[in-house]
């Protein structure tokens, strides 16, 4: 369903408050994208069903298997920091940034795995996992060095950069109620002008040279100086301790998202209220004016979806995060105000980030709840599974056996009774066929104990 934001506020809702906002970005101007970095997360680490899974996630991979995957279009925005930096186009024509801070959530439960190459990634809600590290494309753009250090000398300029982590209930999930799409947030800080209520922030310096996580050596814009076009490279990140979700036995946890952010700040000193600082100058260096102030700048790499059709999004929370600078300097009370960060989803156009978040299951990717030890599954096999499935499983004890299959809602679409059983091992056959592609768990009950097991059925 098309979101249109442009025309016609939109209400959100967080659990028993609403939301109202208008927000209009379209004008804001992106930048082409004349190169990308090679994606270095395509080797995959998987293992077979009953171990952990341990690979990248992006949201990427997945928004280009569905139905707006051809519709994408890449391109290049920067981080403003607390100026009026200028943006002066081509013809000349001067303009201001809009964005102070970006990022991504993940949502590793999301179906749309199923349609990636590896569709034994999606994780249910049955699973914990944790996450280890990050990474995105950036653009690192350095054209001040030093500057006055007021007494006839030179200081040498250093810029920041705020990477922060977010996990569990640090994560708001909303709905738009007119059309259901799912979208994420997390709270901002007006004062600071950066984010709130996270897992860690970590402070990187960025001056001259490679840093161990950032090129910063030199300007990679391109065509000889004129910054109409950039080529993306990709930086990796740690994450910190916390960065872990703990799934109940039942399947009820709800605050159980991960998600990242990173904000800018240039070194080079504001002129408050009249600065004339230069981000992006897209004319002929040659034209440049004598004595123009210039700053660094930090940028991202973002998919937009340019087609007709908008993503929909109403089951899972895959969202990239903005903040905008008009609703990131000062709180107006509003509760039905956006807190800093806009969604990438609540666009007429949809936006990603592209980001990759590196997700291992913690302990067995097998779940459920094993009151005793009377029974245990030894294998699901083949998994992914066109529909024709072999179980085998263990009891320990005569028990009356029940077999479930049930869907990622919670939903029981098949049963088998097997009645009472001695103890032993056992094979059972199963036609899956009759059940729509996607992710299911098998669980076994014999007397007291459950076990289950992760099933993929593939198209």
């Amino acid at each position: 369903m098309k979101k249109v934001l442009l025309t016609a506020l939109a209400a959100l809702s967080i659990g028993t408050a609403a939301m109202a906002q208008k927000i209009d970005n379209s004008k804001d101007r992106r930048f082409q994208s004349v190169g990308e970095a090679s994606n270095p997360f395509k080797t995959k680490s998987l293992h077979k069903a009953g171990q952990a899974v341990s690979d990248w996630y992006s949201i990427m991979d997945m928004i280009d298997q569905s139905n707006v995957g051809s519709s994408l279009t890449p391109f290049v925005n920067f981080m403003v920091h607390d100026s009026l930096n200028k943006f002066i186009e081509s013809d000349g024509t001067v303009r201001y940034g809009g964005w102070q801070s970006v990022g991504q959530v993940i949502d590793p439960k999301d179906d749309l795995i199923n349609l990636t190459t590896s569709p034994q990634n999606q994780l249910s809600r049955f699973n914990s996992y944790k996450c280890d590290s990050i990474a995105f494309q950036y653009l690192y753009v350095r054209n001040v060095d030093s500057i006055s250090d007021g007494m006839g000398g030179k200081a040498k300029v250093v810029d920041t950069l705020f990477v922060a982590f977010f996990s569990g209930a640090q994560i708001k999930k909303l709905s738009f109620t007119s059309s259901g799409d799912k979208l994420a947030l997390v709270d901002w800080d007006y004062t600071k002008r950066l984010p709130a209520n996270y897992v860690s922030i970590q402070t990187i310096l960025l001056n001259r040279g490679d840093n161990g996580i950032f090129d910063t050596t030199v300007c990679n814009n391109s065509n000889g100086g004129f910054e109409n076009g950039w080529i993306t490279k990709i930086g990796q990140i740690p994450a910190p301790a916390g960065m872990a979700i703990t799934a109940n036995s039942n399947g009820s946890t709800t605050n159980n998202l991960v998600g990242m952010s990173y904000t800018f700040k240039s070194g080079v000193p504001t002129i408050v209220g009249t600065d004339t600082a230069v981000m992006v100058y897209q004319k002929d260096p040659i034209t440049t004016p004598a004595g123009m102030r210039r700053t660094n700048y930090f940028g991202c790499r973002f998919q937009q979806n340019s087609g007709t059709t908008g993503w929909a999004n109403q089951s899972f929370f895959n969202t990239s995060l903005f903040a905008l600078k008009n609703t990131s300097y000062k709180d107006d009370g509003n509760p039905n105000s956006w807190k800093g960060y806009v969604s990438g989803n609540a666009f007429t156009n949809d936006l990603f980030l592209e980001s990759w978040f590196h997700l291992s299951t913690t302990g067995s990717i097998l779940a459920g709840v094993n009151e005793t030890d009377n029974v245990s599954i030894t294998s699901v096999y083949p998994n992914p599974s066109k529909g024709f499935v072999k179980a085998n499983f263990e009891t320990k004890t005569s028990s009356d056996v029940k077999v479930e299959i049930v869907n990622l809602i919670g939903q029981t679409v098949k049963t088998i009774n097997f009645g009472k059983t001695a103890a032993g091992t056992y094979e059972l056959p199963m036609d899956l066929t009759s059940l729509n592609p996607g992710v299911y768990m098998i669980s076994i009950t014999a007397g007291n104990s459950t076990h289950t097991q992760k099933l993929v059925i593939a198209e």
